[in-house]
């Protein structure tokens, strides 16, 4: 694929991807907080059209009026919950090859390009933790170069992380299965919006050929 400045692109993609990692990071415990005392004052839609409006913009849900509060979401308060972030952005950057079916006026992106973006993004903290994101980079790349579908994306492996190294949100509460259904929606939405992102940002990013 052709591009004005390919360093500027790559930049402004892989960063795309981390602050969409970001934005749902926040967005989850921002759920998880209204769960507590304001279930009945705040509608979780308003949390998720706002979140889903703008994924670039990692502090939107200031927007709300409401602060996150570290003793309302202190089951959260955890070394082993902060890696969430960092699984988010993987699971997110791993989907990356998906970006080859996306045609511009610059053309498409070539396998070494999506590689590239790939690897930025790893560069800036993305990792997959005991290997509990179960997509696979090369994988999905072979699956689109073949023209086979990729599964949905969804939010399995991340309740699959909080039931092996989150007890404190696994035990069955209202909290906590208000959170994870919440998650079953907000993940395939918000995965959904980074891929119309990316495409525009493509469009906007790649030079007539």
């Amino acid at each position: 694929m052709e591009f004005i400045s390919e360093r500027t692109a790559f930049t402004m993609l892989s960063d795309t991807v981390v602050k969409a990692g970001v934005s749902l990071f926040n967005a989850v415990k921002y759920i998880y907080m209204i769960a507590d005392k304001d279930f009945y004052n705040i509608n979780v839609k308003d949390i998720f059209k706002i979140a889903l409006k703008n994924i670039t913009d990692t502090t939107c849900l200031y927007n709300t009026g409401i602060k996150l509060d570290k003793e309302r979401c202190k089951e959260m308060n955890s070394p082993e919950y902060e890696r969430v972030l960092s699984l988010m952005v993987y699971s997110f950057a791993v989907r990356l090859p998906e970006l080859k079916n996306i045609k511009t006026k610059g053309g498409q992106l070539n396998d070494k390009q999506i590689k590239t973006i790939y690897d930025m993004v790893l560069s800036k903290g993305a990792g997959n933790f005991e290997n509990v994101i179960p997509d696979d980079f090369e994988e999905i790349r072979r699956m689109v170069k073949l023209g086979k579908p990729v599964p949905a994306y969804d939010a399995e492996w991340y309740k699959g992380y909080i039931y092996g190294y989150v007890p404190a949100l696994a035990t069955v509460t209202n909290k906590n299965l208000f959170l994870l259904g919440s998650c079953d929606i907000l993940f395939t939405l918000f995965h959904g919006s980074l891929e119309e992102e990316l495409e525009s940002l493509l469009n906007s990013l790649s030079a007539a050929v």
